[in-house]
């Protein structure tokens, strides 16, 4: 090199020691000329050992090999790009390598290059952390989501046995219920049957005025026990076919309050001891036991009244025949406004125009 040119490289060199960073002059056959301190930490190499060989010789691997290669033969090329300085004990730091032309066409600047090397070990550390940290909080996010899954599922097991259990409750009740009623019906001759037509004739009117499904089935169910209190009725009172003497009216109609009582506290009977005690009030205030009138009387009430009363009409007793369903019907429609509420009564009237209560007595008890 001639002494024209010696500043300019001297002074290039000289403001590579004044870079927090590393930094190399490298000539066109990628020949390290000039490295700084810095450069040389992050080689962890003396000045001595770097100066004068290869760059490529600093590393081992052939495609790191190739990328060094790459990059002398775009000499004139600038670039920047994440690549890593290898050590001799085998290490490799993570930097970030950048070159641009020198700015001017003299010899130095056509013949060497300078590249800055820019240590990012903390940064890489830093994002190995996050990454890691990002990965546990997926891990745990997997976990918690498989535990939110698995308790989603223990819960919906949870459920199916309370609806199971429910159901099975609800079953028995039903059997409890159907036993009792048909106790308390013994005594008639027919056994069982009233009761379970009371039902349907309950449930059927109260959907017709427009209750939903499961306070009809309620109210039907809940009919079955209408009569239970019968079972304190003595027999010769309940059988006597001819008139009965006051004394004797006021045992049968006892039966109300009695079926009140047999019935408990249970909220599950609620609406039958209702019935149980109502079932006998009529619309104008002249029934018993307590002389309700109109809607002071329970509504569930109200419907089993006018079902009772149609089915006892066609039904035998011993004291008296079954009557014809067009005299029970009459009797129905003559008993609106006093013995039976307006309103159900009329449903009632709708509904037997279309045979279901005929349909209703046809069915298997």
């Amino acid at each position: 090199m001639s002494a024209a040119h010696e500043l300019p490289f001297e002074a290039i060199a000289a403001v590579t020691h004044a870079l927090n960073c590393g930094a190399l002059m490298i000539n066109r056959a990628g020949t390290i000329v000039h490295a700084n301190d810095r450069f040389g930490e992050i080689c962890s190499m003396p000045k001595s050992e770097i100066v004068g060989r290869p760059l490529e010789s600093l590393y081992e691997i052939e495609a790191d090999v190739s990328f060094i290669r790459d990059r002398i033969a775009r000499f004139d090329t600038a670039f920047e790009d994440e690549f890593h300085v290898a050590r001799p004990d085998g290490t490799r730091v993570p930097v970030i390598i950048s070159s641009r032309p020198l700015g001017n066409a003299d010899v130095v600047a056509s013949f060497y290059k300078v590249i800055t090397v820019i240590d990012i070990t903390p940064q890489k550390r830093m994002e190995d952390r996050l990454t890691e940290d990002y990965r546990q909080i997926a891990k745990l996010s997997d976990t918690v989501l498989e535990q939110a899954i698995e308790l989603k599922h223990h819960s919906e097991r949870l459920e199916q046995k309370v609806r199971e259990r429910t159901r099975e409750l609800h079953e028995a009740n039903m059997d409890a219920i159907y036993m009792l009623a048909v106790a308390s019906e013994a005594k008639d001759q027919d056994t069982g049957s009233h009761v379970l037509r009371i039902r349907r004739y309950t449930e059927l009117l109260a959907l017709e005025l427009g209750l939903p499904a499961a306070t009809a089935d309620r109210f039907g169910y809940s009919a079955i026990l209408h009569d239970v209190g019968k079972m304190i009725v003595p027999d010769e009172v309940l059988k006597k076919p001819g008139p009965l003497t006051p004394e004797e009216r006021r045992i049968i109609e006892s039966h109300t309050l009695a079926g009140e009582r047999i019935l408990s506290n249970s909220p599950f009977f609620e609406i039958a001891r209702l019935i149980a005690r109502s079932h006998h009030e009529n619309w104008d205030g002249t029934g018993y036991p307590d002389a309700l009138a109109n809607e002071a009387i329970p509504f569930a009430a109200r419907i089993v009244r006018l079902a009772d009363v149609y089915d006892a009409l066609l039904s035998p007793r011993v004291y008296k025949p079954a009557w014809r369903p067009e005299d029970a019907v009459a009797v129905v429609r003559k008993g609106r406004g006093n013995l039976f509420d307006p309103a159900i009564c009329d449903v009632f009237l709708r509904i037997q125009d279309t045979h279901a209560f005929q349909a209703i007595r046809e069915l298997p008890a």
